[in-house]
């Protein structure tokens, strides 16, 4: 309610009209199990999820914000979370499984080298709300490791 009652504000301010609670709404439906997949189905939950994200992270200087682990325990922490497994379930991937794809092994400096590329904002994480163990529940997306591998970009 809080981020709703600060973008109307925001709009009413500038005199626009505003799509956050469209964007809430659909956002809802999807993480309660309303919506069936479908490309376009899919391609639209991704938009709102976006613009719900930069509604969050957004600010004057258009530097990339870091959503804090707590945020993920908040109703929009869930909701988000859940979106981005109904959008993203197939390219989920734990970390352990982002070191072996990115560096050919899964070791103990390898999964430290993907958790530094979470914490500085290079690779984007999601908790998996089936895990209750904060230590071993985000997820990475693969494409982005895929992407990071092959321009060689992951922080030593």
């Amino acid at each position: 309610m809080l981020v709703q009652q600060q973008q109307q504000e925001l709009a009413t301010a500038l005199g626009e009209q505003g799509f956050l609670a469209d964007d809430l709404r659909l956002l809802i439906q999807v993480a309660n199990g309303e919506c069936s997949r479908s490309i376009e189905m899919v391609s639209q939950v991704e938009a709102a999820l976006a613009r719900v994200v930069k509604v969050l992270t957004g600010n004057a200087l258009h530097l990339q914000a870091q959503l804090p682990d707590a945020f993920w325990k908040t109703e929009i922490g869930i909701l988000l979370s859940r979106t981005r497994w109904w959008i993203s379930v197939d390219d989920l991937i734990t970390i352990s499984n982002a070191a072996a794809l990115a560096f050919g092994e899964n070791t103990q400096a390898n999964r430290m080298r993907i958790v530094r590329a979470m914490d500085k904002g290079v690779l984007e994480w999601v908790p998996d709300p089936s895990v209750v163990n904060p230590q071993q529940n985000k997820r990475v997306l693969r494409p982005q490791v895929e992407r990071l591998r092959d321009q060689r970009s992951l922080p030593e």
